[in-house]
């Protein structure tokens, strides 16, 4: 038998490419399947992510509102502990202050109150009724001032210049026509030193820096009296050098006479003026007794030499002494400075 030929034909063209279709469908489908399970993946994480970070969040937040709810609690426990006491007894009043009666104690110190201080060198002055000039020192806040416009009296108030703890004494000085001004000078014995108290070491153009200062401050002041002072007055060069610049700034210095060896007198009358000092500081103690005697003795040298004048401080008890004083006054006129100074000059 003759042996049959077989045929190898070569796949057709149309087969090749059904193959090559075939095959790229499913390479699409598995890389289609591929992006959507990765997508899924990523989805699923990214969700996984975001709870897991809001419950470390949420967990945060209730951690840092809990500690809120403790510290108030801790808070209102505290304020009821503070508020008990004063639900069983009523609150005790703050302590006064201790009157502090700085040109008293410098005159102390400087020996006024111990030696045999002479009085007050006095022009002698005729007048059909006495005048007493009565000063209150140590004026730095305008509630003192108030106090001291509500006595029935001519009262002149002291005003320190301003500082950081009374820094508003020119303002309030605008509104007067009577005042002073209460000017710090170096003490033998005083630690509560005003800032910017003149010393005997302080040179010329130093005091008249400070003077210039003054006159900028309070344009319409007249008078300047001492704070403190005792070394300062008592220094001929220092109140050489002070004095005739206050008069060419227009101050006239009332010497408070903090000690009994003052050299006003003397360097007033170098400069041709009459010397005008304190003769009763009315508040050696605080005691209303006390004070009304002074003022008595005020009383006495007023009718003896025509005028006086007497020292207090803004403290309670000499501003209740000196508002029961009416019959202690009666025999003499309670006049300002300015006035008094007039009749002397």
């Amino acid at each position: 038998m003759a042996k049959r030929k077989h045929s190898h034909r070569k796949p057709s063209s149309t087969a090749k490419k059904g193959k090559k279709s075939t095959a790229a469908g499913s390479s699409f489908t598995n890389n289609l399947l591929t992006g959507i399970v990765a997508s899924v993946i990523v989805a699923v994480l990214m969700a996984l992510a975001g709870w897991i970070g809001y419950e470390a969040g949420k967990e945060q937040a209730v951690k840092k509102y809990e500690k809120k709810i403790v510290d108030y609690r801790s808070d209102i426990q505290k304020l009821r502990e503070r508020l008990e006491p004063l639900k069983q007894k009523p609150a005790k009043p703050a302590a006064e202050k201790k009157e502090d009666l700085s040109e008293i104690r410098d005159y102390a110190a400087a020996g006024g109150e111990t030696s045999a201080a002479k009085p007050a060198a006095k022009t002698e002055v005729s007048l059909k009724r006495p005048r007493l000039a009565i000063i209150i020192d140590d004026v730095a806040f305008a509630s003192q001032l108030r106090q001291i416009e509500a006595l029935p009296w001519k009262i002149t108030p002291s005003i320190f210049p301003p500082t950081s703890r009374h820094p508003d004494t020119p303002k309030f000085a605008k509104s007067l026509k009577h005042y002073m001004i209460h000017l710090p000078m170096e003490a033998i014995s005083y630690n509560h030193a005003e800032k910017e108290t003149l010393t005997t070491k302080n040179s010329e153009s130093e005091i008249d820096l400070r003077l210039r200062k003054l006159r900028h401050w309070f344009p319409n002041a007249k008078f300047i009296n001492n704070h403190t002072g005792s070394r300062f007055t008592a220094d001929a060069e220092s109140m050489a050098r002070f004095y005739p610049l206050a008069k060419y700034y227009g101050f006239t210095f009332i010497d408070s006479r903090t000690t009994p060896k003052t050299v006003v007198p003397e360097i007033a009358r170098l400069n041709k003026d009459p010397y005008v000092g304190r003769d009763i500081f009315l508040d050696n103690k605080p005691d209303i007794r006390y004070i009304q005697n002074q003022l008595k003795k005020a009383v006495r040298l007023a009718k003896a030499h025509g005028y006086a004048i007497a020292i207090g401080h803004p403290h309670p008890t000499t501003l209740k002494a000196l508002a029961k004083s009416g019959k202690i006054l009666d025999g003499v006129d309670v006049v300002y400075m300015d006035e008094l100074y007039g009749l002397i000059r």
